[in-house]
């Protein structure tokens, strides 16, 4: 199927507002061009009164245990209804042993996903080994979330032998700060781990973020599933939303876009429509697992 997407309002990274026009072929990103596309035989569509973003990639966290119905009613309630297109599924575990089978039952439960999907994993500090680096590079796990407690002891970590162990697939480390027992502490922490992250080179963030919300551009371009995800381009494919502009007022709202209170009026996964107005689409399987090739590929070198 061909069509055109007229007087587009596209959302690029987060904030710049551009106008565009979008010629779609067989549910990918064709051609984009400012001015008018010419084509006899290809429908068009005005989507002005619209602002337009990549479809959102967002955390999902520990979904193993749950049952079918249980997940799709999950699922549909905080992911697709908030314009989610891929799912960062997010694996507890607490040691090295548990991965591959903590992996494995993610995995089956996740062949049921109506979205595209990648894995990352959470374990706690002390558990952080090259070893444990090395199957996470080897199973194509593109972040790691550390659990780092009061008296966790960041600087006992081998963080050389850890980047040592990242070769040609540098993994991207978040903090997960738990029961700190005062702000200060926290505080503290916060700058002891920076520190440790730049000094080693290692890309990470200072923050973790939360399940159900979009992740940032620059935590995609980290993780690697920046351009192929979280990105409208030439050849990619077609993930969008589509947020109704109250009043007209395209450029307010793009400055002032809240996911959490704004709703999309249209989601659309791979070139099929998925949410219209409150009516979710749910189709088991239809999504696919998605590996990443080279986390922070697109990242500037001080950007680590």
């Amino acid at each position: 199927m061909e069509y055109i997407m007229e007087a587009a309002n596209i959302v690029k990274n987060n904030k710049t507002l551009l106008k565009s026009n979008i010629l779609v072929k067989n549910n990918k990103v064709h051609y984009m061009k400012e001015g008018a596309i010419t084509s006899s035989r290809s429908m068009r569509m005005d989507i002005s009164p619209y602002v337009l973003t990549p479809g959102h990639v967002m955390i999902v966290d520990n979904l193993e245990q749950m049952p079918f119905l249980s997940f799709k009613q999950y699922i549909t309630e905080n992911y697709l209804k908030k314009g989610c297109t891929t799912l960062l599924s997010l694996i507890t575990i607490q040691r090295e042993q548990d991965l591959i089978p903590a992996l494995k039952k993610a995995k089956t439960t996740l062949l049921n996903s109506p979205i595209d999907y990648y894995f990352s994993v959470r374990i706690p500090l002390e558990k952080l080994t090259s070893s444990f680096v090395r199957q996470c590079r080897r199973h194509k796990i593109p972040a790691v979330f550390l659990q780092i407690q009061d008296d966790s002891e960041l600087s006992t970590i081998p963080w050389g032998w850890i980047k040592d162990s990242l070769y040609q697939f540098p993994i991207t480390f978040l903090p997960c700060w738990q029961n700190l027992s005062t702000s200060k502490k926290k505080m503290k922490k916060k700058k002891e781990w920076n520190a440790i992250m730049k000094e080693e080179r290692l890309i990470h963030s200072i923050h973790c973020p939360q399940a159900g919300k979009p992740l940032d551009l620059e935590l995609l371009m980290k993780f690697g599933i920046y351009p192929t995800k979280g990105d409208l381009r030439v050849g990619g494919e077609l993930d969008y939303n589509l947020y109704l502009s109250p009043e007209g007022h395209i450029i307010e709202t793009i400055e002032n876009l809240d996911y959490d209170s704004h709703i999309p009026e249209v989601t659309v996964h791979k070139g099929t429509i998925i949410k219209v107005g409150e009516d979710v689409l749910f189709r088991p399987g239809f999504g696919n697992e998605c590996t990443v090739t080279m986390p922070g590929h697109f990242l500037l070198s001080e950007k680590v």
